[in-house]
């Protein structure tokens, strides 16, 4: 006959309320409850924007960002040609990323 020991079942309850505690959280970051990008975060007076995907940006659908796509977005211009490695007037997609993270690297984030 087996018996059970109630002491070690007790240990179960905190560790099964981390774990639910950490899916939650995780849950609530992924879904951009609590991270940048979210519109609700204010730096100098201004709502940060979610940065476009590179998708979104590439109208025409070409595979490449042009100055002519990023019209709408004056910060991204601006740097434009410090990511664009091949230096002809149009970036790649992990060239667009670059970009990104030189966004996020200026602001802070």
């Amino acid at each position: 006959m087996k018996t059970f020991n109630f002491s070690k079942k007790k240990l179960w309850l905190p560790i099964v309320f981390g774990v639910s505690m950490g899916c939650i959280v995780q849950s609530a970051h992924s879904e951009g409850m609590g991270g940048e990008g979210t519109g609700g975060t204010m730096e100098d007076g201004q709502a940060i924007k979610k940065s476009p995907t590179f998708q979104e940006v590439d109208k025409n659908g070409d595979h490449y960002v042009t100055k002519d796509e990023l019209q709408d977005d004056p910060f991204l211009l601006k740097h434009f040609d410090m990511v664009d490695a091949g230096k002809d007037g149009k970036l790649e997609e992990h060239e667009y990323e670059n970009l990104i993270m030189e966004k996020r690297r200026e602001r802070g984030m």
